[in-house]
């Protein structure tokens, strides 16, 4: 004993089943287009001629007020020079900002001074 409720003669499961089928596909069509950003994204990733952040061994660091958090990495490098030349930018451009510009955990260089 079926009941038709939609009152157009075809049973409310026909309907819903169709709606299922239009969700599917749609779903099916992002994750498709999603898959492939990721795969471009991996690739890109994979160029050997992608700067290595983590050979940019030099960092100019913004710390809070409190000299307790870095806030922003102003530069990385892999060459002190440079490095030395972020740090002096940062300085012209935010002078009552503390900075420092370390090598890993040894200080090169602090503004202001402790």
């Amino acid at each position: 004993m079926s009941q038709d409720l939609n009152g157009d003669g075809q049973h409310p499961t026909l309907g819903l089943l169709e709606q299922l089928r239009a969700e599917f596909s749609e779903l099916w069509a992002t994750s498709s287009r999603l898959c492939h950003r990721v795969d471009v994204l991996l690739r890109e990733l994979a160029n050997p001629n992608l700067h290595d952040i983590a050979n940019m061994s030099f960092r100019v660091e913004l710390w809070d007020r409190h000299a307790k958090q870095i806030r922003w990495t102003i530069a990385a490098a892999g060459n002190v020079f440079i490095a030395q030349a972020a740090f002096d930018a940062a300085l012209a451009k935010w002078p009552h900002e503390r900075f420092t510009l370390r090598q890993g955990i040894r200080l090169i260089r602090e503004h202001p001074r402790a």
